[in-house]
């Protein structure tokens, strides 16, 4: 390894791992133009232990470097782009600026890292203007965990701290929703040049889809013929940009048979949209969303503004999240004397378990039921 002057252009950094087992190439890198000795010094440090991937114990690692290894451990492993965003998202917002100046996070102790969840209690939200929720904090301490992992696994540390750190606990939320009549409410809200919009948010209700996974439905997902709609992806954005991408869970691809009445009104839609669209898209339009109405494609946020600025039409109607017409869908099964079974295979959770800690509160009770019959052994 060797940092010195370079002439009048600064520092420059030469540093090896000896040689590649395959190709028998040696395994240097060379990196010139750093101002002073210490921008050197760091980035020998980060090449040796990043670029060069070099493991041994008492070596310098910062929370960038163990992130680097991270980010390129999940891209390897084929994580979810949107999986790999939020996971960056978080990293940048609570986690890098609070530990950069930490030379050697291989010195950092379980205080330290208890002491960053103190932080976070009281660290504000830049979204709702309101204290982290504990379900936020439990995430982010879950993501420095398996930054922390990283360290363990590349030598550069014995063991990770941040494992002795409990959860907080949380509360259950309660669940909001509309029922079939507060719903109606909302369907009377809209005109008829927003007819499009009005059908997205019956599908939604009736269906219990994420709003990702609406937004991603072209005309090749609906079969006209089964009365059903295919789930097998969804879409997120980023800077603007639509990505497509498989669902939350395996479990989340499914096929949902809806109702006739709905299904018709699809089909009468297809043929709008068809007349409206005809000429920025293919053939017969099957590559065109759903609920699209212009050459621009519908996004979230599009929707969420469009959602909350509806809402304002009638102050009195319950407002609740458009996620809470999933919740919505599910009260509306339940009250329909559906199980939990088929509840999980319409909202597509990835286990039962999910379903029952979610909405057994919804479901009667069925103790007087049970009451009644120990009267009659008797």
């Amino acid at each position: 390894m060797v940092v010195k002057k370079n002439g009048n252009n600064g520092w420059l950094v030469d540093v090896s791992n000896g040689f590649n087992p395959v190709t028998l190439k040696q395994r240097r890198i060379i990196r010139k133009g750093f101002k002073t000795k210490k921008e050197a010094l760091e980035a020998e440090q980060y090449l040796r232990s990043v670029e060069l991937k070099e493991r041994y114990f008492g070596a310098k690692i910062t929370m960038d470097m163990l992130y680097a290894f991270l980010r390129e451990e999940d891209i390897i492993n084929h994580r979810k782009q949107s999986y790999i965003n939020t996971q960056e998202n978080n990293y940048n917002r609570h986690i890098k600026h609070y530990f950069e100046k930490v030379a050697d996070v291989s010195k950092l102790q379980y205080d330290d890292f208890y002491d960053f969840r103190e932080h976070l209690t009281v660290t504000i939200s830049k979204n709702t203007k309101k204290p982290l929720s504990s379900n936020t904090i439990n995430k982010i301490m879950i993501l420095l965990k398996k930054i922390m992992d990283v360290g363990v696994r590349k030598g550069f540390y014995p063991s990770n701290p941040v494992i002795l750190i409990k959860k907080l606990p949380i509360n259950k939320p309660k669940l909001n929703y509309w029922t079939i009549s507060e719903f109606k409410d909302f369907l009377e809200l809209f005109t008829p040049e927003e007819y499009h919009y009005q059908l997205l948010f019956k599908v939604l209700y009736f269906t219990g889809m994420r709003l990702g996974e609406v937004l991603a439905l072209n005309w090749n997902d609906i079969d006209f013929s089964r009365n059903t709609i295919a789930v097998s992806k969804s879409v997120y954005f980023k800077k603007g940009v639509s990505y497509i991408s498989t669902p939350k869970t395996k479990a989340s691809i499914r096929q949902i048979v809806i109702n006739a009445k709905l299904m018709n009104e699809l089909e009468v839609w297809q043929q709008k949209q068809y007349e409206l669209l005809k000429q920025f898209s293919n053939d017969n339009c099957t590559d065109l969303q759903l609920f699209q109405d212009s050459p621009i494609p519908i996004t979230k946020d599009s929707i969420e503004k469009y959602y909350h600025s509806v809402l304002k039409r009638n102050p009195k109607l319950k407002k609740i999240r458009i996620h809470d017409l999933r919740h919505s869908h599910a009260s509306l099964l339940i009250n329909q004397g559906e199980d939990y079974l088929v509840v999980k295979e319409r909202l597509g959770h990835a286990s039962i378990t999910t379903t029952i800690d979610t909405y057994s509160h919804l479901y009667p009770s069925k103790q007087v039921a049970l009451a009644d019959k120990l009267d009659s052994l008797f």
